[in-house]
């Protein structure tokens, strides 16, 4: 495994500055964030997994770690995440959401797929959150999203979040329905460092956001707006708890993640956690 830094371990791992600054009527102590650090590397087999070694378990909040090739990338389920050798963003972070209950660990899910969201409307893209966490453009998926958290009985300690944003991909060879990348919709190259530069700003502002109720009430109602096919209307599913395909209404997400249904069939609200339902499109 092949390791490039563009910027210096040491330097990566500098711990979050505090320091004492004047604020309207009195003085307070106001954190300060580090610029944002991105570690490229060569390649590495999987930026998730890179992440859960000891080596990377001092890495400061808000560190990205991105591969130009990344050989066994991971997704949802346990799949594979395809991407061409330096075309495309694949990265992972670590985040201590303790502010987070374990029941709300799904507002940081929700804060990472609008930040992709807000990121693609400044290109131009209107996008929208397939549940759980796929970003859609229209039907077709331009990034996947994997979020791992270390929680105990009372917070949630640490998590490490990933992406695969299809960036300048045109070509894709493997099974995966329906992709798409930036390139594609908007015809130009975009450079991969500046994708992950402007993402990682969002993804640090939208994460934050989740510190408080306001945020957090912010933040679902934003992800309530983007969120693919809530629109009022009935569409197909496949029900695997009941082995059938059903037609219905999306109805709430809640803040562990489970996604309410109204079945029209006989307007009963039914909850769905993530291997239990299957969109049709």
């Amino acid at each position: 495994m092949a390791h490039h830094y563009f910027l210096p371990i040491s330097e990566a791992c500098l711990p979050p500055k505090q320091t004492i600054v004047p604020m309207p009527g009195r003085v307070g102590m106001v954190g300060q964030y580090p610029p944002p650090r991105i570690l490229w590397l060569d390649s590495t087999e999987s930026t998730h997994n890179l992440l859960k070694t000891p080596d990377y378990a001092s890495l400061p909040d808000f560190s990205m770690v991105a591969a130009r090739c990344q050989t066994a990338g991971r997704g949802q389920r346990g799949n594979r995440w395809e991407s061409e050798d330096f075309k495309n963003l694949t990265f992972s972070m670590p985040v201590s959401p303790t502010w987070l209950l374990p029941s709300q660990q799904f507002a940081l899910s929700e804060a990472v797929a609008l930040a992709v969201v807000a990121f693609l409307q400044s290109e131009g893209i209107e996008a929208s959150v397939k549940w759980p966490n796929d970003i859609y453009v229209g039907d077709r998926k331009i990034c996947g999203i994997l979020i791992d958290h270390s929680i105990d009985a009372t917070r949630i300690l640490r998590s490490i979040v990933s992406a695969g944003l299809n960036v300048n991909q045109t070509l894709f060879l493997s099974d995966a329905p329906n992709p798409v990348s930036i390139k594609q919709l908007l015809n130009r190259d975009t450079p991969v460092e500046t994708v992950a530069t402007g993402l990682l700003l969002l993804l640090r502002q939208f994460i934050l956001l989740t510190a408080t109720p306001g945020g957090r009430l912010e933040i679902h109602n934003s992800f309530m707006r983007r969120l693919y096919r809530n629109d009022g209307l009935p569409h197909p599913y496949f029900d695997h708890l009941r082995d059938m395909r059903m037609e219905a209404v999306i109805a709430d997400v809640l803040p562990d993640g489970t996604l309410l249904l109204r079945d029209i069939a006989d307007s009963s609200i039914r909850p769905y956690l993530f291997k239990q339902l299957s969109f049709i499109i």
